[in-house]
């Protein structure tokens, strides 16, 4: 049996058919696409700690760049409690996909599993995706005390008499507990732990004389009891002066840092779960070394007195954070921390 249609109008019913597959797989292809495209919904960023902190004060400085070149809200969400545990636990209980990520540091990234025994994660769970900032640790002192030098205190706590001399910190198991407690083990020194519930009550009692020192970077109160010489800085743990503290010695112009290794500092950088596939952790990385060179990030950073640190790669800050993982952990075991 032939086929009675007229010649044109089969062409043109075949023209629409292939148009109609033709659409279709461009349809196809422009849906797989935006289910590709990332991100195509709202960032979250945790910060462990209080507003108007360190970290709270970077993450929102970082806030308008992030939201401008990820083309979607980038949201900052306050998550404190359990030494920064909480907000890491928030984040690895959710999906490896980059929709949550924390400014992290390595008091809750690396510390709080060592120390806390309700922080049930390891350190490898988390990636480093762009590191930002990085502040060195200063060895602070009630005003009378008197020793001038972290290598006076350090002989002091060896030869007195059997008497210790006290040092605070913000918490059992935080990174300045840790690197006092090593610093004390590593030199013979005879120092007491004195361990507070935050800074800010520490601090106190270090301006009224109920401590003897305490090793913390120098922000938020230390930064006005300093000005107002309700305390006094021995030595910068760093290898050069500091900016904001040019009068304060860096540990390596003494003596004592020919015998030990005492350079430490405190950083902070972009967090996400361990997983996150590549080519969303390029896009979070690229997106935060913008945000570090803007002018936000600029003044906050001028304004709290810590370093930017330089953009790297991924594999690049991977291979920091394993290091500064292993060294912490090498720290612990010497000093025996337990879990708490």
């Amino acid at each position: 049996m032939h086929d009675t249609t007229p010649k044109p109008t089969r062409t043109f019913a075949r023209l629409i058919a292939a148009a109609a597959v033709v659409l279709g797989a461009a349809t196809a292809t422009a849906t797989a696409a935006a289910a590709d495209a990332f991100p195509s919904k709202p960032v979250t960023m945790l910060v462990a700690f209080p507003p108007g902190g360190p970290a709270d004060v970077l993450a929102r400085a970082m806030q308008p760049t992030m939201a401008r070149v990820l083309g979607q809200p980038f949201i900052i969400e306050n998550l404190p409690g359990a030494g920064g545990a909480l907000a890491v636990q928030r984040m690895l209980s959710r999906p490896a996909d980059g929709y949550t990520l924390i400014m992290g540091s390595p008091n809750e990234a690396i510390l709080a599993p060592l120390s806390n025994a309700s922080a049930k994660y390891k350190p490898e769970e988390l990636a480093l995706l762009a590191p930002i900032s990085t502040h060195p640790l200063v060895v602070m002192a009630r005003t009378d005390l008197p020793y001038n030098s972290l290598e006076q205190v350090i002989a002091a706590g060896k030869s007195n008499g059997g008497q210790s001399l006290t040092f605070g910190s913000p918490g059992h198991g935080s990174m300045y507990h840790i690197v006092s407690e090593y610093i004390a083990q590593s030199t013979g020194a005879r120092l007491l732990h004195v361990p507070y519930k935050g800074a800010t009550p520490m601090m106190q009692d270090l301006a009224g004389r109920q401590i003897d020192i305490t090793i913390l970077p120098n922000l938020g109160a230390s930064t006005q009891l300093l000005e107002t010489h309700k305390i006094k800085a021995l030595d910068v743990l760093d290898t050069q002066r500091m900016r904001t503290l040019p009068g304060v010695p860096a540990i390596a112009e003494s003596q004592l840092a020919q015998k030990k290794e005492l350079v430490y500092a405190v950083w902070l950088g972009v967090m996400a779960r361990a997983g996150l596939p590549a080519d969303r952790a390029r896009v979070l990385m690229e997106a935060s070394q913008q945000a570090i060179q803007s002018p936000e990030m600029t003044r906050a950073l001028e304004l709290s007195g810590v370093q930017a640190m330089k953009p790297q790669t991924l594999e690049v800050s991977a291979a920091f954070y394993a290091q500064e993982t292993d060294r912490f952990r090498k720290m612990a075991r010497s000093i025996q921390l337990t879990p708490q």
